[in-house]
């Protein structure tokens, strides 16, 4: 399996409910190449994690979504992944319940910690991130954190509900 058929599972599948740019969708990406190896030790999908200048890339997803930028990637009818086995589909699924709604910021301070795959390569200055990297790595106990950008919000939302309304009008 590639990192692209990921990718365009996740596009497929949440496209349309969660907020998905090049970046995003990479950093995605790559945290399920970790929930794989978590799961059964074994990796998704085969190609390479290029270490990137601010987090964790797959060079096959970057180049296929480039062209959207920081923008939302729409879905294309070209794009139609079909289902993929149960245990990607698994996978996919976990991963995305608990990061899916983190913003790329906050996806970025989770994949670049000290101690974690992309940290470790670049510190040795390797141009590549392989699976062994990962398993060696605090990536691979790491969860989602307790305080991000997405989660305040939501708060404020849910604890202020004019406060947004206000700002929005101001």
């Amino acid at each position: 399996m590639e990192s692209l058929q990921i990718a365009r599972r996740i596009v497929a599948a949440y496209g349309g409910t969660c907020f998905l740019t090049n970046l995003k969708l990479n950093l995605l990406v790559y945290w399920c190449q970790v929930e794989a190896l978590r799961q059964s030790g074994e990796p998704l999908f085969a190609d390479e994690i290029s270490v990137g200048q601010c987090g964790p890339v797959e060079p096959l997803v970057w180049a296929e979504y480039a062209t959207f930028g920081s923008r939302m990637i729409r879905q294309r009818d070209e794009w139609q992944e079909a289902d993929l086995d149960e245990r990607a589909e698994g996978v996919i699924a976990r991963v995305l319940a608990s990061l899916g709604d983190l913003t790329v910021d906050d996806l970025l301070r989770m994949s670049s910690v000290r101690g974690g795959a992309w940290w470790n390569a670049r510190e040795q200055g390797d141009a590549r991130i392989t699976a062994e990297c990962i398993v060696h790595s605090a990536d691979m106990h790491a969860a989602a954190p307790a305080s991000t950008l997405a989660r305040s919000v939501g708060e404020v939302a849910r604890e202020y509900p004019n406060a947004l309304r206000l700002l929005e009008r101001s």
